[in-house]
């Protein structure tokens, strides 16, 4: 029998399914009961078409019996309708919650015998748990709201922009609950549904969910091995007229590029000449892994642009920590400055007094989390060299990830199968705005050192026999 075609979409419904076999039960209650969680949630709206049997049973690798099982007990239960010739769809009468477009959320209830390559956290040890109580002890002090942030910290950040050659005072500065909700609160102010974004592909799928949630259209410039061409990304924004652009120019998100200091400034004059709203994403910028200093900021360039700075103690120390920021262009300021009071009264206290004594000796931290994940990104590389060496990546000189292409174009597949072998694997073309061809993985090196040759092993493990079986046939 020939191969059945490829799933459409694949990226998409392997990280919409992401952890279905984790929960009890038959194979086709657990892949049932994700289609139906899938739904109520809003991820699957009414009229959505599911994928067709046999593609999505080579997906998952498992036999077409065991999806047919699952699409018809979600039949019965009133979730989907099926009709011969018109395929499965969702039923318009099916409960749900309001719709959510985030598909990327780490799956409830996976084993801790798994090891997670989805996620980019770093590791907290015994001396950063010793800083932590310590720190926040200050916070008891007081019983007040900063909607805007700590001023002290706020204080800190302008001088630490200032220091790094972007002029800032502590007005222009917001504490946010993490990187993340500084760009969602971005996007909801500056976006209207219909209107136009610019954002790298691939890129950070955080930045991609809260600008498809705002309901704009998303226009996407592609990655080079030196990140967008100003030329193209110039074309791309008089062609559409986005109302936003987003941009991580160090340490791309997932790539790792460097946007190099000729086409650097060449972006930067476009921002400023096209008074385009940019966030430029800088959540990565400390974690260079040579003593050269970072390359400096759009911002820093075009001092006249509307560019959002913002950044995280999340990549840099512990992301349990939710403390974030963003740098706003005087242009701005008032409207986004409104949109936190509206948001939230202010951020955990004792959080900010935590970052307050962590970014007072900045060189320090970014020095110690330097010797903590550069070895550990040079031994996952030589590792992949050693077992892998059919596929292919460039190590990159900072961040956290490894952008690794496969030889063959069934990453999605491949992540559902390697979680039989206990690994957790994110299909890198889902973090594209335009489609990619599905032959990535993102790799981050934060993983624990310790347990890399473990997560390098099960991974030579699932491709030999995820190849060997043709990449696409029945495997469960």
């Amino acid at each position: 029998m020939p191969s059945p075609a490829p799933l459409p979409d694949a990226p998409r419904w392997a990280a919409l399914l992401d952890g279905w076999r984790a929960a009890p039960g038959a194979l086709h209650e657990r892949l049932g009961e994700r289609l139906r969680a899938a739904i109520e949630r809003g991820e699957l709206p009414p009229g959505a078409r599911l994928p067709a049997e046999r593609p999505l049973a080579a997906l998952l690798g498992v036999s077409r019996a065991t999806v047919v099982t699952a699409l018809e007990d979600l039949t019965v239960g009133g979730w989907v309708t099926r009709r011969v010739g018109s395929g499965t769809h969702v039923a318009s009468t099916a409960p749900r919650a309001a719709p959510l477009l985030t598909l990327r959320t780490p799956a409830a209830g996976v084993p801790t015998a798994e090891l997670d390559f989805t996620i980019a956290v770093p590791l907290l040890t015994d001396r950063h748990r010793q800083q932590l109580r310590e720190a926040s002890l200050d916070a008891y002090r007081e019983s007040v709201y900063h909607p805007h942030g700590l001023p002290d910290l706020r204080a800190l950040l302008a001088e630490t922009y200032t220091r790094e050659g972007l002029p800032t005072r502590p007005e222009q500065v917001i504490v946010t609950s993490g990187a993340q909700q500084a760009i969602a609160l971005s996007a909801a102010t500056l976006l209207r549904r219909g209107d136009a974004a610019l954002l790298e592909t691939p890129t950070y799928f955080g930045a991609i969910d809260v600008v498809r949630a705002a309901g704009a259209k998303l226009i996407g410039v592609p990655v080079t091995p030196g990140g967008v061409n100003p030329d193209t990304f110039a074309a791309l924004a008089r062609t559409h007229g986005p109302r936003l652009a987003f941009l991580t120019p160090t340490y791309q998100n997932p790539t790792g590029t460097v946007l190099p200091a000729g086409a650097r400034q060449r972006l930067a004059a476009f921002l400023h000449d096209a008074q385009l709203p940019t966030l430029e994403d800088d959540t990565l910028l400390d974690l260079g892994f040579t003593p050269a200093p970072a390359p400096p900021r759009l911002s820093a360039l075009a001092p006249g642009a509307p560019v959002i700075n913002v950044g995280s103690l999340s990549k840099l120390y512990w992301a349990g920590l939710r403390v974030g920021w963003m740098r706003l262009p005087p242009s701005l300021a008032a409207a986004l400055a409104q949109a936190k009071t509206l948001a939230d009264f202010g951020g955990s206290l004792p959080a900010q007094h935590t970052a307050l004594h962590l970014l007072a000796d900045l060189p320090g931290l970014i020095r110690d989390r330097r010797e903590h994940v550069r070895p550990a990104r040079d031994l996952l590389a030589q590792l992949l060299r050693t077992h892998l060496p059919d596929w292919t990546f460039t190590v990159p000189d900072g961040g956290q990830f490894l952008w690794v292409q496969l030889p063959r174009p069934h990453a999605s597949a491949f992540t559902q199968h390697a979680a039989r072998h206990g690994l957790r694997l994110f299909p890198g073309a889902s973090m594209g705005v335009t489609p990619l061809a599905d032959q990535y993985l993102r790799l981050p090196f934060t993983l624990d050192p310790a347990q890399l040759p473990e997560a390098v092993r099960r991974l030579q493990a699932a491709w030999t026999e995820f190849t060997a079986r043709g990449g696409s046939e029945r495997l469960a």
